[in-house]
Formats: C-alpha cells, sequence, structure tokens
C-alpha cells in the first residue's frame, strides 16, 4: 500500500477509476444528471453521497485515503473472520490467508476500485453474522448495497437463514431509498433513479469480451448467451444459490456458516455480473483464502487445500505472467473457470458428509 500510495501521488491520473467518482459526486451536489453511458457512473445514486467526504478532500491525499480505507476493511474483515474460525491460532492463518489474497487484490487496489471496498464490507458483514452481531451486520449490508449494487446478492441471501436481520435490513433499505430525497430535491432525486433504471438495463445487455463473467468463458469460444436468456439463467442460479444457502446453513454452525454464505454470494457475483471484470475478484479473493486456510489447518484436508491454494494463486498471478502470449483476455476465462470449481470444491465438501449441524470449526473424524 506504501508503494500504491507513491505511485498514486506521483501519477494520481494514471490507472485509476477515482475521477469518476469525483465526477459523479459533483454532478450530485450540482443538480446534474449522474448517468451518461455504461462507461462512466454505474453506481446508486447513493455512492455519490457517500463519497463526498473524499472528494472534498485535496486530491492526490483523497485518492490515496480512499485507497488506504479498502486496504483496511480488507485485511481487518479477514483477521476478524479468521479469528473466529481459529481463535488463539489466528495469527499464523493470517499470514497464510493474506499471502493468498493479496496477489488477486492488487489490480483493484491500485486503481482505486470500489469493488475493493465493496470486498471488505462483506467480509465485516460476514464476521457480524458469525458473531450474532445483527444490528452491525444489517448496517453493513445496506452499506454493500450503496457502494455497489452487487451488494444486493447477500442482502437476498442472509435474511433466508438468519430471521434476526429481516427487520432490521428492511428498516436499513427503507433509509438507504430515502437518502437521496433527504440530501436533495425530491424531483431530482426520482430522476436519477429513473436514470439509473436505465442504465442497469444498458450494462446488463453488454456483449463485449472485456468481461470476466460466465459470458467471458464462452466468448472466448465464439459464442455467448442471448441477453434475454442470460437474464434467465441468473434468475435460475440464483435460486439454486438460494436453494444451497438453505440447504447447506442447516449442516453447518458457525463461523463456518457465514463462510458458506460468503462463498456463495461472492462466486455468485463473479460468475453472473455482466460487468464482472478481471479486477473484481477482489471480492472473491478472501473467500477463496478463507476456505483454503480451513482446509490446510486439518492433515485429513488438506490436500483440499493446496488445490485451492494454487487455483487462488494461480488467478492473482498466471494473467501477467501470460499476457504476452493472450493479452488480457486470459482472466476473462481463466478466472470464471475457477471461480466454478471453487463453487463445486466447496459444495462437495459438505455434501460429502450425512448428518444435520456438521461443526467445520472444531476437528472432526472427517473433516469438511
Amino acid at each position: 500500500m506504501l508503494v500504491i500510495s507513491v505511485m498514486v501521488f506521483l501519477r494520481p491520473l494514471d490507472r485509476t477509476l477515482t475521477p469518476i467518482y469525483h465526477e459523479a459526486t459533483a454532478n450530485w451536489w450540482a443538480g446534474n444528471p449522474l448517468y451518461h453511458g455504461h462507461s462512466q457512473m454505474n453506481y446508486l445514486p447513493q455512492f455519490s453521497i457517500l463519497f463526498t467526504p473524499f472528494h472534498v478532500l485535496p486530491t492526490p491525499w483523497s485518492d490515496i485515503l480512499w485507497r488506504w480505507l479498502a486496504a483496511a476493511l480488507l485485511g481487518t474483515g479477514l483477521w476478524r473472520v479468521l479469528r473466529a474460525r481459529f481463535g488463539a491460532d489466528w495469527q499464523k492463518w493470517f499470514l497464510w490467508a493474506t499471502v493468498l489474497a493479496l496477489p488477486l487484490s492488487l489490480g483493484a487496489l491500485r486503481n482505486g476500485q470500489a469493488n475493493a471496498l465493496l470486498g471488505g464490507l462483506i467480509l465485516h458483514a460476514v464476521a457480524c453474522v458469525a458473531s450474532s452481531q445483527w444490528n452491525r451486520a444489517a448496517g453493513l449490508i445496506v452499506l454493500t448495497v450503496a457502494v455497489k449494487q452487487l451488494g444486493i446478492v447477500l442482502l437476498l441471501l442472509a435474511p433466508v437463514v438468519y430471521a434476526p436481520l429481516r427487520w432490521r435490513l428492511f428498516m436499513g433499505l427503507a433509509a438507504l431509498v430515502a437518502l437521496p430525497f433527504v440530501c436533495a430535491r425530491p424531483e431530482y432525486a426520482l430522476a436519477q433513479y429513473q436514470a439509473l433504471g436505465k442504465n442497469l438495463e444498458e450494462c446488463s445487455t453488454l456483449t463485449q469480451h472485456r468481461f470476466a463473467d460466465l459470458n467471458g468463458i464462452l466468448r472466448t469460444f465464439g459464442t455467448e448467451l442471448p441477453p434475454r436468456l442470460a437474464t434467465v439463467l441468473r434468475a435460475m442460479a440464483g435460486l439454486v444459490t438460494l436453494c444451497l444457502w438453505w440447504l447447506g446453513a442447516k449442516r453447518l454452525t458457525q463461523p463456518l456458516q457465514a463462510m458458506w454464505l460468503y462463498a456463495l454470494a461472492t462466486a455468485y457475483q463473479m460468475l453472473f455480473n455482466p460487468m464482472n471484470e478481471a479486477n473484481s475478484y477482489v471480492i472473491l479473493a478472501p473467500a477463496l483464502a478463507l476456505w483454503a486456510t480451513h482446509w490446510l489447518a486439518d492433515p485429513a484436508t488438506a490436500p483440499w487445500g493446496w488445490w485451492l491454494v494454487g487455483m487462488t494463486l494461480s488467478m492473482g498471478l498466471l494473467p501477467n505472467l501470460v499476457r504476452p502470449l493472450f493479452g488480457n483476455q486470459f482472466a476473462l476465462i481463466w478466472h470464471p473457470t475457477m471461480t466454478l470449481i471453487f463453487g463445486g470444491l466447496v459444495t462437495f465438501r459438505i455434501w460429502q458428509r450425512t448428518g444435520p449441524r456438521i461443526d467445520m470449526g472444531r476437528p472432526q473424524p472427517s473433516p469438511i
């Protein structure tokens, strides 16, 4: 992060997305339209409001602080979940987890992408769920939606199992929806909501071969899902994910139950977000690291952990190594393919054992 800070200080406009965030925030407070095509602002209006503290600070210090906040949330979120899983033995596994997650996270941190902040918030929300901190968990989940609408996946999955979140999330969402009307004229806020709908519709039908979702695999082989079929597939996959979450949660206790939620939510986000980029996998990186360390901690499951170590490091390192041969397109097929395998591995391990309420946080005769 010190190196990244120096790079941003010396070249504040090189490889960065923060100018888009600054422009959107300036447009919001000036009462100008927020949305100008899919290559510009694609987030909720609330994002422009929340970014205001960074917008009023001088650049490049504001952009450096933005990156440090994301890194701090990622690091402390990973630490919290590992402490819940390993207790007093967390230090060794925190080292392993950060080594695994860092290569896949550096691109988003370097570019100042909101995905890094979103990944950290999801981690903290999962940590709060694991410790039954329902108010904090609900607030963080609502905040993930405000930062990026991908947070809706976690918001829809979590309350299915965790009943204490339901009314809290309802209240939080109501406050989130009302926020633009509090901070601007009602007619302007309503107009931006309407423009957001058109913007999201445009984003969902993009067909360029530069996105690392499920269509990224298909486009590599010269085909892709038509937009309408892709929408149907997203809905069907959402139902399957919901069922897996419901059934798997019955077989697990904390903190593995929360880690299962984390794996499902982030894998779905990576595979079915039509504008998912290679740097978006900063959201998935901690989930890969958490499950890898969980399996490595027990000799019976260590081979599974080593497979996941190789997969995770390949996602973080291979795209740069093979760029002379494949350009930037390697990650568009490799990342979603590894995500599919990761989801399959975790699902298989959970269903390999029979019987309900498996506590994977303590040694088992044949651990998951």
